[in-house]
């Protein structure tokens, strides 16, 4: 009892913009279900003229929204008008209105819903539609060579969610239809990084947040009815995450297809954001801008998707004020863990805590627990933990904790410190290297932009440190001297003994290196 009084004290404050929306979300969620549909609807009855998504075409209102996402929910529940069948609907779109209304058309329409990243090449994109049984891909016009076959073969619709179009997204959304509550809740499907191999499908139920999820809202200072700039890809779970909060807060979500460094200091420099979503490589490269000194400084920066180095959290701080949240969490295990910006200061580089109802595991390979400050695999347990992998299987877990793939650590502080994924560690000479820490002192050096370190088959030492370096514009690297500053702050065994001058890294949309394409780079015989 005491637990279901909290989660609606809180559910109280997240709606926080007066007590008859509360009302219109408990309303909306009796006719569609805890999804973000629910919240859409929501927002619309209460605030149908404030302003719910800005793109690069300009803006739509929350009733607009609502209309539309219903017209296209109708739209996919009657089969023999529309012939977009009755299996998955794929999303394969920028960071754009597009992208929301088919979202929530989707959900409205009780369909399963496969985010699709814009990486994918043609083959991946194909192995995925079929064993995904996507029957329906809402797509951008940029990608309309990559789905070209799938159109030919006959057997997949696809929609442009931008063109203008007949038949394009927003001109069928406009055409009134009847959408009743779907009789089936669908499923929401988010596709793995894909860094260690090709990507699988995560699988979420659409159900209300639990203690977890709303206790994150006394750590972090969301604002409700605020402006809120995403900037990492909406099929990105972290994206979406942000996304999906500010709607349900009633928030003016802003989008652009795609992060620009300067186009998104203008907006920064144009708007006073509430709340600012990057991922870390993100936020590096707009430190890097001498444009960036000229933003009005955003209420909450929030960072996730990758390890957030200490470096570049206490240079945001330092310059723009104590406004920086770092999340943890993994696509299948969602929530982790929030360091605030005292749990920064505190402990550079940290993920911080686990929220009320997260429980953190630090295990040894045997499933047992470590003691404070011994290295072992990162471990979750929280109620929007997902529900399998559409090929059956699941991840590791040992009882109700899951494994995440990560190595780190609990500080004498009690907080979380992760270290990189289990299979990047390189062990040399019987040494643990693990690459991010290497990478923090690479990137310290004025002529370094970008550096990633892996681990090379080497006949002495079993494995040998190898740094890839993207040099900054128009600098010419001295690898003498980057080694000579690396031996100050690393471990002789740390140090890379090789240094290789590239002009970009493999990456995914959210800045993860492809350490796999670096390895077969550095190493063809691999192949």
């Amino acid at each position: 009892m005491a637990e279901a009084t909290e989660l609606m004290s809180m559910a109280a404050r997240l709606g926080g913009l007066d007590p008859f929306f509360n009302s219109a979300r408990a309303l909306a969620v009796a006719r569609w279900g805890a999804g973000i549909s629910a919240m859409v609807a929501a927002s619309a009855t209460r605030y149908p003229r404030r302003a719910a998504v800005v793109d690069h075409r300009g803006s739509i209102d929350y009733a607009t929204l609502d209309r539309y996402a219903s017209n296209i929910g109708g739209l996919l529940r009657t089969r023999a008008s529309s012939q977009l069948g009755d299996g998955t609907v794929g999303i394969l779109c920028r960071n754009h209105r597009g992208f929301v209304l088919a979202q929530v058309g989707a959900e409205r329409a009780g369909r399963d819903v496969v985010m699709l990243s814009t990486a994918l090449p043609q083959a991946s994109l194909l192995d995925v539609v079929a064993r995904e049984h996507i029957d329906v891909i809402i797509a951008d016009l940029e990608f309309a060579d990559l789905v070209e076959p799938i159109v030919n073969e006959g057997s997949v619709r696809v929609v442009f969610a931008d063109s203008s179009e007949p038949g394009g997204l927003e001109a069928l959304a406009a055409e009134r239809r009847r959408c009743p509550p779907p009789t089936r809740r669908g499923r929401l499907v988010i596709l793995t990084s894909g860094t260690t191999g090709p990507p699988k499908g995560a699988r979420r139920d659409n159900k209300a947040p639990g203690l977890d999820a709303l206790s994150m809202f006394a750590k972090v200072p969301y604002r409700a009815g605020g402006q809120v700039l995403v900037c990492p890809p909406l099929f990105h779970a972290w994206g979406l995450s942000q996304a999906t909060i500010a709607l349900s807060t009633a928030s003016t979500l802003h989008l652009r297809p795609k992060f620009e460094v300067e186009s998104t200091i203008g907006l920064m420099r144009s708007t006073r954001f509430d709340a600012v979503a990057v991922v870390p490589l993100m936020l590096k490269r707009m430190l890097r801008s001498p444009e960036i000194s000229d933003i009005r400084r955003p209420r909450l920066v929030l960072s996730s998707g990758n390890v957030l180095s200490g470096d570049v959290a206490l240079e945001w701080m330092d310059r723009f004020g104590d406004t920086l949240y770092n999340f943890y969490g993994s696509t299948e295990a969602a929530l982790g863990t929030v360091a605030d910006p005292e749990s920064l200061r505190l402990s550079p580089g940290t993920v911080g805590r686990a929220p009320r109802g997260v429980v953190i595991g630090i295990l040894d390979r045997e499933g047992m627990p470590v003691s404070a400050g011994t290295r072992g695999r990162v471990h979750l347990s929280s109620s929007m933990r997902f529900s399998g992998y559409t090929d059956g299987t699941t991840s590791e877990s040992f009882g109700n904790l899951m494994a995440t793939g990560d190595l780190g650590y609990m500080d004498e502080h009690g907080l979380l410190h992760v270290e990189g994924r289990v299979n990047d560690m390189i062990v040399t000479g019987g040494e643990n290297v693990f690459p991010s820490r290497v990478e923090e002192v690479l990137e310290r050096y004025d002529d370094v932009d970008n550096a990633a370190v892996v681990g090379l088959a080497d006949e002495e030492y079993g494995q040998r440190v190898v740094a890839f370096i993207v040099p900054r514009a128009g600098r010419k690297l001295d690898v003498a001297d980057l080694l000579e500053f690396a031996r100050h702050d690393l471990e002789r065994f740390m140090v890379p003994k090789e240094v290789r001058i590239v002009d970009s890294l493999p990456m995914t949309t959210t800045g993860k290196v492809i350490r796999r394409e670096l390895r077969v780079l550095g190493d063809p015989d691999r192949l």
